[in-house]
C-alpha cells in the first residue's frame, strides 16, 4: 500500500504511541486530585504547556487548552468568541474556504441570530483582502480564516488579515492551523485563537490544542468542574495531552527538512501531469507542498479513488469530513474551476512517512489508471 491521504490523517509516530502508553501505565492519576500522585500529574500537565510554549515560540502570549481535536477547538473558539461579543458586535465574517468544523458552526450561529458575511475568494483560492476591508465595520465581532486550505493546500494571507483587523479591536481573529502545522511557517501576530489537531502531524486521534490570547474573551460552551480555565471542563486526558507534545516537537523541529522534501515531490508531480491531456492541477503553485489537488475533466472523483485503490494507492476526493457528500466542493467552485473538473478531482496528500519510492509507485499506478480512463477525459 502507498498512502497518499495524509491530509485526512497521518500515521502516529512510534514514540508518540510509546509516550501515550507509558503515561497511561505510570501516571494515570487525575491532575485535579489533591493527593501527592494527583499533584505529580498536575505538575506534568503544567510542564507540557510550558514545552508547547517553547516549541511554538509563543512567549507566554497564549493560554493553552488541551482538546479532543480541531473540531472541538474550532467550536470552543468560534462559539465562545461569538457569544462573548453578541451584545455589541454580532456580525461574523467567514469564507467558503473553511473546513466543515468551521462552516457548520457558522451556519448554526446564523440560525441563532448572528449576521453572517461571506468574504469573496480570488481565482487563486485566497481570501479577497479588498472585499474583506469593505465588509469590516465596528459591528464585526468575529473573523475566521484557515491557515492552509485542506482541499487545495493554498496558504492564506494570515498576516495581511491581521493587519486589516488592527483597526477593529472588537473583532476576534480565529485561525484554523490544522493543515499548516509542520508543513509551513505559522503566523501568530494579531491572531486571537488558533486550533490544531494531533492526528494531522503524526500524533493520535482525539488530540487537539486551542491557543487563546485572552481566555476572558471566550464564553465557555462546555460546563462542569472548571478544568482548563473553565473553558473545557472534564477530567484531563493526561496521556493524550503529554503525547501531543511529543508529536508537536517532531513536527516543528523537522518542518524545514520535510517542507524541502515535499516541495521537490510536489514540483515533480506537477511536471509529470503535464504529459497527460485532460489532467489539470487545481492547486495554485504557491501552496503548501503536501497537498496537490488534481482534476480529471470528465471522470468522477469516486471512480478515480476506487481505481487507484485497486492499484494500492490510497488518496481521496476532497476532505475526509465531507467526501461522502455529493455536493460540489465549494472551495474549487469559488476558484472558478469548471464543474466537470471539480467532479473529477482527487487530492494527493503527502507527509512525514512518504518516500521517494511512494512517489514513483504512484506514477506507475497513475499510468495504468490513466489508460483506463483516457477515453472518458475531455481534452
Amino acid at each position: 500500500m502507498i498512502y497518499l491521504d495524509n491530509a485526512a490523517t497521518t500515521k502516529p509516530a512510534q514514540d508518540v504511541l510509546d509516550t501515550f502508553v507509558k503515561v497511561n501505565q505510570d501516571l494515570y492519576f487525575n491532575p485535579n486530585s489533591p493527593h501527592q500522585a494527583g499533584l505529580q500529574a498536575e505538575q506534568l500537565l503544567k510542564q507540557a504547556k510550558l514545552q508547547i510554549n517553547q516549541i511554538l515560540n509563543l512567549e507566554d502570549r497564549y493560554d493553552i487548552i488541551f482538546t479532543s481535536g480541531a473540531t472541538e477547538s474550532n467550536n470552543m473558539a468560534l462559539k465562545g468568541a461569538a457569544y462573548n461579543r453578541k451584545p455589541y458586535a454580532d456580525e461574523i465574517i467567514v469564507s467558503v474556504l473553511e473546513h466543515p468544523s468551521v462552516l457548520e458552526v457558522m451556519r448554526h450561529l446564523e440560525e441563532e441570530g448572528f449576521k453572517l458575511r461571506y468574504v469573496n475568494v480570488t481565482k487563486a483560492g485566497t481570501i479577497d483582502l479588498e472585499h474583506l476591508k469593505s465588509l469590516m465595520n465596528p459591528n464585526v465581532g468575529l473573523v475566521t480564516c484557515m491557515h492552509v486550505n485542506n482541499i487545495t493546500g493554498q496558504i492564506q494571507p494570515i498576516e495581511a488579515i491581521a493587519e486589516i483587523l488592527e483597526a477593529y479591536p472588537k473583532a476576534h481573529f480565529h485561525v484554523d492551523a490544522v493543515q499548516a502545522i509542520g508543513k509551513t511557517p505559522l503566523h501568530f501576530n494579531g491572531v486571537d485563537s488558533v486550533s490544531f489537531s494531533g492526528h494531522k502531524f503524526n500524533g493520535l486521534k482525539g488530540q487537539g490544542l486551542l491557543l487563546v490570547r485572552n481566555i476572558h474573551n471566550l464564553e465557555p460552551v462546555i460546563h462542569g468542574g472548571g478544568q482548563e480555565y473553565g473553558l473545557r471542563s472534564g477530567t484531563v486526558n493526561l496521556p493524550v495531552d503529554i503525547a501531543i507534545v511529543k508529536a508537536l516537537k517532531h513536527a516543528v523541529s523537522e518542518q524545514e527538512q520535510l517542507n524541502s522534501r515535499l516541495t521537490e515531490w510536489n514540483e515533480d508531480l506537477r511536471n509529470f501531469f503535464k504529459a497527460y491531456p485532460g489532467v489539470h492541477v487545481n492547486s495554485p503553485h504557491q501552496s503548501a507542498p503536501h497537498i496537490l489537488n488534481v482534476g480529471f475533466d470528465g471522470v468522477k472523483g469516486e471512480v478515480l479513488v476506487n481505481a487507484f485503490s485497486k492499484q494500492g494507492i490510497m488518496l481521496s476526493t476532497t476532505s475526509a469530513c465531507s467526501s461522502k457528500h455529493s455536493r460540489l466542493n465549494e472551495v474549487l467552485l469559488a476558484m472558478g474551476i469548471s464543474e466537470s473538473r471539480i467532479e473529477g478531482s482527487i487530492r494527493i496528500s503527502m507527509g512525514a512517512i512518504t518516500t521517494e519510492s511512494d512517489i514513483e509507485g504512484f506514477k506507475e499506478a497513475f499510468k495504468i489508471v490513466y489508460e483506463e480512463m483516457k477515453e472518458l477525459l475531455k481534452k
